[in-house]
């Protein structure tokens, strides 16, 4: 069955986490109450992705000797140029390469107003994996055309035949996305025709520019979203959400029906991304005493 292949050492995987930097994401970021840079926000959702992969590579009776059951590769973008955002000169790191003793805890208070309209402040502690930038302009073709050559060079390795297909978050505020470019279209679909034999490239994308008061969209039908809203182009760039995932998406979003996109806006944002629990069964190999 498609998409139902476990992540293990034998079969690893492929997470792909591409953040926008450009200029635009030095504006405010709105969820609920709390306020961030756009940047800070992107950075926090990626740190929270890398940490859920590092500590699933971690299991405590293996600290000393993590699982490689996948391979990771953090992008920015901005000022034309696509460049790693970790430690090496490699884009693709098996995740045992990342070490958490090596970044230092981080803490950070956010204010929020709670049921009872009473503000309150919570210190939020994370690791740092990823640092917030924002500068010039969003090279939207380049990231894509980058990101096309990672996947297809690693589904076309004989060892990652018979893996689970790899799974990208793109995060962005969606201003480079304003207009849906017919390359941007051709990019987006050569991502998502590449793949396995469990399944094609998954293409999430995470839009961090909610409005006041907007409402939020968390793995929308495509005819949900309206053709004027700000995130539409962005949008129809996701992976529709496979049909095995479909009982899942419909918890997040019942009001939606199926087909779903892969997409989420002004929501899941500042938090662990669920979406890890639908697309990975975690698998650690047997160990021998």
């Amino acid at each position: 069955m498609e998409y139902s292949q476990v992540i293990s050492p034998e079969h690893r995987g492929l997470f792909i986490i591409a953040i926008d930097q450009s200029g635009s994401m030095l504006e405010p970021f709105y969820n609920h109450s709390t306020i961030v840079s756009k940047s800070e926000a992107a950075a926090i959702i990626a740190s929270a992705i890398i940490e859920e992969l590092v500590l699933h590579s971690r299991q405590a009776f293996r600290l000393s000797d993590p699982c490689p059951y996948c391979d990771i590769c953090a992008i920015g973008y901005s000022k034309l140029e696509v460049k790693s955002l970790l430690p090496g000169n490699s884009l693709i790191l098996p995740i045992t390469a990342l070490n958490p003793d090596n970044i230092p805890i981080t803490r950070r208070t956010v204010e929020y107003i709670d049921n009872n309209n009473r503000l309150q402040l919570v210190t939020e502690c994370y690791r740092e994996w990823v640092n917030p930038q924002a500068s010039n302009i969003t090279p939207t073709a380049d990231m894509l055309n980058t990101v096309s050559v990672i996947v297809s060079e690693w589904c076309n390795n004989e060892r990652n035949k018979d893996s689970m297909p790899p799974i990208i978050f793109n995060i962005s505020d969606g201003i480079g996305y304003q207009e849906c470019h017919k390359e941007h279209m051709e990019l987006a679909d050569k991502i998502k025709s590449t793949g396995t034999n469990h399944g094609n490239t998954l293409l999430f994308n995470i839009c961090v520019e909610p409005l006041r008061g907007s409402t939020p969209l968390n793995f929308p039908n495509p005819d949900d979203i309206p053709l004027r809203h700000h995130a539409y182009s962005f949008a129809q760039l996701s992976s529709p959400m496979p049909e095995i995932f479909h009982p899942l998406a419909a918890r997040y979003n019942p009001d939606a029906q199926p087909p779903y996109l892969c997409f989420s806006y002004n929501s899941l944002a500042l938090r662990i991304l669920p979406m890890l629990d639908i697309v990975v069964n975690w698998k650690m190999p047997q160990l021998n005493y």
